[in-house]
């Protein structure tokens, strides 16, 4: 981080927030405690020969974290020079916790950690370490200029670990490691080292500009970190600090989970527009392009985002803490057949997908949330002996998946069923050993009876016969499975052929319905996307008649992801018994029809999506009456 000596003139606040860099969309502030270094990275703007007393006096760093904290910051990262070369590190941490931070966050190289460091740390109230890595192995010491540096560093990260502190892995992208970042994420999964996510950066500036990355070899090696941090399933977030835009990549789409941008998040300084910036779709929330990567490179080509699904997915509407806060977790009652309500929560342990369907309202592009957080939650669901979805993105990405339902079980959640698409539980080994974990339920997403139908829809070619493979390691174990096949306009006349499909291949599953819904605007609300209710009922009631033959469940229609009860093709005698939703439990979504007030299902039913009412109507709507219908007859 690069800082500035203030004049001596300058009040105290303003000298402290003069080495504290507020970043005010994430309530995040970086507190410089240091600036020398045991390390020599060449790319380095932060480091000094020698320390600044004025800067480094115990008095001046707790002034600066006071006024970071009395800004509004909620997490705090104490960063360097190398923090650790601070005697008085633990008192800091102690510190900033005891000022109301709710997290506290150390960057660090770890080459000087000690098992006793480390144990002070975390008794301190130390939340994250993020342990600076730009290779792995002996190649990292030519980057860093210290032999045997990475040793040390894998042995403090492995002390860090031990005391119990999470870990990140802060990957700086520049000209020496274009190369290597690939290789990090599987080299720190076979080193069997616990990471909770890796932090890639792209400096911009530097004392020496010949060592930073050319703007498209970055792009290229950030592109293949993603790649390898997928197939590790170790979580990817880009500092948005240090970041090139997203219009840099190939395939933008691809690369848009690691971006958050905001609307009206445009003017960030130390940003300039190019000509491309004014037909972009993100225009208004992307700050442009870096000016000392534009004076660097004035020949480099920026392409204008054109798509609607890009710019949906590079948003954010809120800060990154307070929207992960806002969709960690969502409380819901499970209604039983009997008229019992249940307390069920969804819980979010990963944002981030290996598929990419244009109906999911979740934001992807979000990092996974801490784990301290996920078990906070996992915690409430036992407390209410309610039943546990743990869900994403894509929860199977994420390396707690195992412990967070072990806690589940032990901790009291009557049923605990993972959301899935299934493409890495081909990986029979990883399905028996949730079956042994005590996963109750696999609820698995699957939109197509073959491939050309569900590739289409998840935007992941290859991705149906890895998931048909995941379903039949399931059927190997215990574990009971239901497929969730949400009607959408380009499958609303498979749904026969899919039904065929279960009752050949997984005659033991039962069958989910769902149907798009405008959740959120990460949806498109397009006729092109969500089809008129009346439009998907011969599909599927022809289903349902193959399922009852074969002896399938079909369950779905009556939860909020259903269809208004009337237009249920099935008997309506079975929803008087359900339990009333309770009152505002519809979070405002849906709206009544004229014909609602009149229905005897009424408090039973959600009625119609707000969305989907303002593409195609209510008319469709008809009252249901007790006694008057031993079936329901398809709408005229």
């Amino acid at each position: 981080m690069r800082t500035r000596i203030l004049r001596r003139s300058r009040g105290r606040a303003q000298e402290a927030r003069a080495w504290g860099r507020m970043m005010p969309s994430m309530r995040v502030a970086r507190v410089l405690t240091n600036e020398t270094c045991n390390q020599g990275c060449s790319f380095c703007s932060a480091r000094r020969p020698a320390e600044r007393p004025e800067l480094v006096r115990p008095r001046s760093v707790l002034a600066r974290i006071d006024a970071a904290l009395a800004e509004g910051a909620r997490e705090v990262v104490l960063t360097g020079g190398e923090p650790t070369m601070r005697r008085d590190l633990a008192a800091l941490v102690k510190h900033a916790r005891a000022r109301g931070a709710e997290r506290v966050v150390l960057e660090t190289n770890a080459a000087l950690v000690t098992e006793s460091l480390a144990r002070s740390l975390v008794d301190a109230g130390l939340s994250i370490a993020r342990v600076h890595m730009p290779a792995f192995g002996p190649e990292a010491d030519v980057i860093t200029r210290d032999e045997g540096g990475f040793s040390a560093t894998l042995a403090g990260a492995r002390a860090l670990v031990a005391a119990g502190i999470p870990l990140e892995i802060a990957t700086p992208i520049v000209r020496e490691n274009l190369e290597l970042v690939a290789s990090i994420p599987g080299r720190l999964r076979a080193a069997d080292l616990p990471v909770s996510r890796l932090v890639a950066s792209v400096p911009v500036d530097a004392p020496d500009p010949a060592t930073l990355a050319p703007l498209e070899g970055a792009a290229r090696a950030l592109e293949r970190l993603d790649q390898a941090a997928r197939e590790a399933a170790i979580p990817l977030s880009l500092d948005p600090g240090a970041a090139i835009p997203p219009c840099s990549f190939e395939r933008p789409a691809r690369l848009a989970h690691l971006y958050a941008l905001s609307p009206g998040g445009a003017t960030r300084p130390g940003h300039a527009r190019v000509a491309a910036c004014s037909t972009c779709v993100v225009a208004d929330r992307c700050p442009g392009v870096p000016s000392p990567l534009l004076s660097r490179e004035p020949a480099s080509r920026f392409r204008p985002l054109t798509e609607d699904r890009v710019r949906r997915k590079l948003t954010v509407i809120s800060s990154i803490r307070e929207q992960i806060d806002r969709e960690l977790v969502t409380r819901d009652v499970h209604r039983t057949p009997d008229g019992h309500l249940v307390p069920s929560y969804i819980v979010r342990i990963q944002f981030q997908c290996n598929q990419a369907c244009d109906f999911c309202f979740v934001s992807t592009h979000l990092p996974a949330p801490e784990e301290e957080d996920v078990r906070r939650a996992i915690l409430e669901v036992g407390r209410a002996g309610g039943v546990l979805q743990i869900s994403g993105g894509e929860p199977t990405l994420n390396g707690r998946l195992l412990a967070y339902v072990e806690l589940a079980k032990r901790e009291g959640a009557i049923t605990v069923e993972l959301q899935t698409n299934a493409v890495r539980l081909a990986d029979a080994g990883l399905t028996r050993s949730l079956e042994e974990a005590g996963l109750d339920v696999a609820f698995v997403s699957l939109h197509g009876s073959r491939a050309e139908v569900s590739d289409v829809i998840t935007r992941a070619p290859g991705t149906f016969e890895k998931t048909a493979r995941g379903l039949d390691a399931l059927a190997q174990t215990k574990i009971q499975v239901r497929l969730n096949f949400v009607f959408c306009a380009p499958n609303r006349a498979d749904f026969p052929d899919f039904v065929r499909l279960v009752a050949a291949r997984w005659p033991a599953a039962q069958i989910n319905v769902s149907v798009v819904g405008g959740f959120t605007d990460l949806v498109p609300r397009t006729e092109s996307l969500i089809p008129r209710y009346g439009d998907l009922l011969p599909a599927m009631r022809e289903g349902l008649e193959i399922a009852r033959a074969a002896g399938i469940s079909v369950l779905g229609f009556e939860s909020m992801c259903g269809i208004p009860l009337c237009l249920a093709p099935v008997d309506p005698r079975g929803f008087f018994d359900l339990a009333e939703i309770p009152a505002g439990h519809d979070g405002g979504e849906f709206v009544r029809a004229e014909a609602c007030g009149r229905c005897e299902l009424n408090t039973r039913c959600f009625g119609f999506r707000r969305s989907y009412a303002e593409l195609h109507g209510t008319a469709e709507a008809r009252a249901v009456v007790r006694g008057a219908h031993s079936s329901f007859p398809p709408p005229s």
